[in-house]
């Protein structure tokens, strides 16, 4: 596991492009499809690790096989794996990397995210809850806010 640097953007998009449409596209409204068109384009990736949002990638055998992002140290915008990799840890692995570097870099003590709907479950494993919290969120991707409390370890 590695810390991703802008010359990973195509490598990144093609595994983020690969995962949403064969899981998160089908269950999304048409504007939600085109919306996920274009965040997981190399320009909108290669803009984001510019700006400081940190990709923390996963390789198997020299292929990417997951990637964790995340933005201002708290909120998850990523995490994927590979669908041949699923069900390895790959996931589970990627989610601690990237919560133990948030918590180190900017203590961070709560995490949110935006979960496709069948990914849910996969979440709720990880430790995240439904966020209570009525929210409207913008944008056309259906989603499942989620919560994560950093929990201290006595």
């Amino acid at each position: 596991m590695r810390l991703a640097r802008v010359e990973d953007a195509a490598a990144i998009t093609v595994l983020a492009r690969r995962v949403v449409r064969r899981w998160i596209m089908p269950h999304q409204p048409r504007a939600g499809v085109l919306a996920l068109e274009e965040a997981f384009s190399v320009p909108v990736i290669r803009a984001r690790l510019l700006a400081g949002q940190r990709f923390h990638l996963a390789y198997v055998d020299g292929v990417l096989a997951g990637v964790a992002a995340v933005r201002d140290d708290c909120h998850v915008f990523q995490l994927f794996v590979g669908t041949r990799y699923q069900g390895q840890g790959i996931g589970r692995r990627l989610w601690a990397r990237l919560r133990r570097d948030c918590v180190r870099r900017a203590g961070t003590r709560v995490f949110t995210l935006n979960a496709a709907l069948g990914a849910v479950p996969v979440y709720l494993r990880l430790g995240f809850v439904r966020d209570p919290r009525p929210r409207r969120r913008a944008g056309p991707v259906v989603s499942m806010p989620m919560l994560y409390r950093v929990v201290e370890r006595s």
